[in-house]
């Protein structure tokens, strides 16, 4: 599985965010900052499904 959101330390809304998701067992993927623009890093967190 697959969830986005803007990178962790931009804004401390979407920082509970990302503690929320690494809390689920996601693991960071990779950072896109051409999708939403520099001021908005798109974080990229996967998990398995199995």
């Amino acid at each position: 599985m697959q969830v986005k959101t803007v990178k962790m330390g931009v804004y401390e809304d979407y920082d509970i965010t990302n503690r929320f998701y690494l809390s689920l067992g996601f693991t960071e993927f990779e950072v896109i900052e051409e999708l939403w623009g520099k001021e908005n890093p798109c974080q990229i967190y996967v998990m398995s499904l199995k």
